[in-house]
């Protein structure tokens, strides 16, 4: 065999091989409403946003942000999907002396290239200031003002090829039932991608007994007090949270207002099947003798790639069986709701297919 041949066959293996290392789809919050600003002017809350970053090596073998998609966008077993929230108002005038504005927030998801199945009415139509009026104790040329009472506000928290998992935060305003402050309930709960909610006790026997025996007994509210006992046979809220190298599941029962909730980890692995990750062992004791300020980690399935999260930043790292070793680069924070891998030749149809998206509109939810 001549050099020159040899050479050549060497190279296409290498470059196989670089081709066929891990890249990462991560799906970042970019922003939210202010949960501690002004609920009394909806003209202050938007949706959620989101966007999703594909990240792998390029033709040079350098690991680079090679798309960045405008929303949250999951492969599944049909193709991709594009994940989002829609913000609806709506104006009940039954009562003409007392119309009542609310607004509702909708999690949506759907193939992409194809709209929601969720509508949406748009926001609310612009008034002017004096055009509103509090519920109660107006006078008598208040009537027929409105009043912004309710609202409905979602968020998402976690995403994965089977399930999506979120929150919905609802309450009034001053506006509405003044001197009622702090009337406010958050909820969590996690979805199939037909809106079906999921109890906990689905997933099996074993992960039922896990979320009850997880649960305290009493709730406690803002203020660090008891607040309400716990349902021994409601398994319907639960969220899922990354710590310590894994997506692990907390069983989450809203009880009323002031935050009055019982939430507490489940001593139950997630299947790969639900989360679309196998899990690759982290040796924490080496990881942050090399990395001091690290406060999580997400590795790849072959243990190639470690991406480690401080306060301030992402790093990823080269890695063998999990061991990070050569810094390839470094993004600032962000709070992560979707980790997906690709691994093998599917790194490149991921990247042949995702750098089609920003090229393209990706349509927006059915507008009524």
């Amino acid at each position: 065999m001549k050099v020159s041949l040899l050479i050549s066959l060497v190279l296409q293996f290498v470059g196989t091989i670089s081709a066929q290392r891990s890249g990462v789809l991560l799906g970042v919050t970019d922003a939210i409403t202010d949960q501690s600003g002004d609920y009394d002017d909806f003209s202050t809350i938007h949706p959620p946003s989101y966007r999703t970053l594909w990240i792998a090596r390029d033709a040079n073998g350098e690991l680079k942000i090679l798309a960045t998609l405008p929303e949250l966008i999951v492969p599944r077993r049909d193709g991709f999907w594009h994940v989002g929230i829609s913000q609806r108002c709506a104006i009940d005038d039954s009562n003409k002396d007392f119309p009542i504005e609310s607004l509702t927030q909708d999690v949506w998801a759907a193939p992409v290239g194809k709209t929601s199945p969720i509508g949406e009415s748009g926001p609310c139509p612009l008034h002017k200031p004096e055009d509103y009026a509090p519920l109660y104790g107006r006078s008598e040329e208040d009537k027929g003002k409105l009043a912004q009472c309710g609202f409905a506000l979602a968020s998402i928290h976690y995403l994965s090829p089977e399930i999506m998992g979120m929150s919905m935060e609802e309450g009034g305003s001053e506006a509405c039932e003044a001197g009622r402050g702090g009337r406010i309930t958050k909820k969590y709960s996690v979805r199939h991608f037909d809106y079906q909610a999921i109890g906990f006790g689905q997933l099996g026997p074993a992960a039922r007994d896990a979320y009850f025996k997880a649960l305290p007994k009493q709730g406690t509210n803002s203020f660090g007090t008891a607040c309400g006992d716990t349902s021994n046979d409601e398994d319907m809220g639960w969220r899922v949270e990354h710590k310590s190298g894994s997506w692990r599941p907390y069983a989450h029962q809203s009880l009323g207002f002031f935050e009055c909730a019982a939430d507490a980890p489940i001593h139950f692995q997630l299947p790969a099947a639900v989360t679309g990750d196998v899990m690759t062992p982290l040796d924490w004791k080496v990881i942050r003798s090399r990395i001091g300020d690290i406060s999580d980690a997400f590795a790849s399935p072959d243990g190639d790639m470690l991406i480690a999260i401080t306060k301030s930043e992402m790093r990823f790292f080269e890695a063998r069986k999990g061991v990070p070793g050569k810094l390839l680069l470094t993004l600032p924070a962000g709070e992560m709701v979707m980790v997906q891998w690709a691994t093998g030749t599917h790194v490149q149809d991921w990247t042949t297919e995702l750098g089609k998206l920003p090229k393209q509109p990706l349509p927006a939810h059915r507008t009524n």
